[in-house]
């Protein structure tokens, strides 16, 4: 029988190819398995915010469509407000979560995240920036401040022995972003390195920014946030000089088996380079299919092989947990930016755990889905 996968897919005006290229990752997945005849029905989210709006569009797809599998592309918070339509519904929810947000509560049977572990990486990289007790300034865009990255590097740097020296927060509007603050902390600070959490735009501003400044702007090491070294954003960025670091969840160099089946599938069928959107759309097939011979249950500490390294569905928290990658951000073809990755960082059940439940008191600004603005 030919699986029937519902899907919510929000829309970005920075990644507007965002909700194809997930579904393209679902469906060569499930083809290369020999679900030739699977069937997707889609609906759109907007930005994702809409809880009312989210769930309505989920029950129709449950009720109305009778699919088998529901795939979603949202943060934890837009997550759990459809947590108990899984358990009405009795089929698994697969959310695709790029790890910025903390959950607020634990996913319930039924319903698994497939996370990017974005805060995870921004915690290594706190650590990073703060260690042998450096002096940090931390550099955040208006956006990316909202949402729980810059939590992450509080953290790993304090763990370090680190100290947060400066706040730069950007401006949100292209014809008004400068970094003239920036560059006042950098000089009066005492900084001894930056810790960057930049997505989107805001990100390509930032370091076409830095790159029009004198070689101060860049003097000091920087430690990037996960989707500042995102491989479509650094494509169109002109390398500014220095020297950046950067956690990543997956690359388009990494090697490995699944990799190069996963690049060379999504190149022969799309005439285009895999990104991690593909990769979001290729696990929740591997995980739909599981969830279809074994039912979602088995989904429950299972663990498979993907184009970045082994995935484990941790029991507990019901999100998986993989290696991240430490890379530098150096000058590519034509003086673009490119990824060079330098090392796999394996990472524990009890370190996964461990981020999950570290939680600010306070709770996070944006309720748009992770990159969709």
């Amino acid at each position: 029988m030919s699986l029937v996968a519902g899907l919510l897919l929000p829309r970005s005006t920075d990644y507007p190819s965002l909700g194809f290229d997930i579904l393209d990752g679902l469906r060569y997945s499930l083809k290369r398995a020999g679900q030739d005849n699977a069937r997707f029905i889609t609906e759109n989210i907007g930005f994702g915010e809409d809880h009312d709006l989210n769930y309505a569009r989920a029950e129709k797809l449950v009720l109305q469509e009778n699919v088998d599998v529901m795939i979603v592309y949202c943060n934890a918070g837009n997550a759990e407000p459809l947590y108990k339509l899984a358990g009405i519904a009795g089929k698994p929810f697969i959310f695709l979560d790029p790890g910025m947000q903390l959950p607020e509560v634990a996913a319930p049977p039924h319903c698994y995240h497939i996370s990017l572990q974005g805060i995870h990486a921004c915690r290594i990289a706190g650590y990073m920036a703060g260690e042998q007790n450096r002096k940090v300034l931390m550099a955040t865009s208006f956006y990316d401040g909202g949402y729980r990255g810059p939590w992450g590097y509080t953290r790993g740097l304090a763990a370090a022995g680190g100290t947060v020296c400066g706040n730069y927060v950007s401006g949100y509007k292209e014809t008004e972003f400068n970094i003239d603050n920036y560059m006042q902390l950098l000089q009066h600070s005492g900084a001894q390195s930056v810790a960057a959490c930049f997505s989107s735009y805001l990100a390509n501003l930032f370091i076409k920014a830095l790159k029009e400044r004198d070689p101060s702007a860049t003097a000091l090491p920087f430690y990037c946030s996960p989707f500042m070294a995102e491989e479509i954003l650094l494509a169109q960025c002109d390398f500014p000089g220095g020297t950046f670091h950067a956690i990543v969840p997956w690359s388009t160099t990494l090697q490995g088996e699944e990799q190069d089946v996963f690049m060379q599938v999504i190149r022969r069928e799309k005439n285009k380079q895999a990104n991690i959107f593909h990769l979001l759309g290729w696990e929740a097939g591997l995980l739909s299919l599981h969830a279809g011979k074994e039912g979602a249950s088995a989904l429950n500490g299972f663990s498979y092989d993907s184009p970045r390294g082994t995935v484990t569905i941790h029991p507990a928290t019901r999100q998986t947990y993989a290696p991240l990658y430490k890379g530098v951000i150096v000058a590519g073809d034509q003086g673009k930016c490119a990824l060079n990755i330098l090392e796999m960082i394996p990472v524990s059940a009890s370190e996964h755990e461990a981020v999950l439940d570290d939680k600010p008191e306070q709770g996070s600004g944006w309720k748009n889905n992770y990159l969709c603005i």
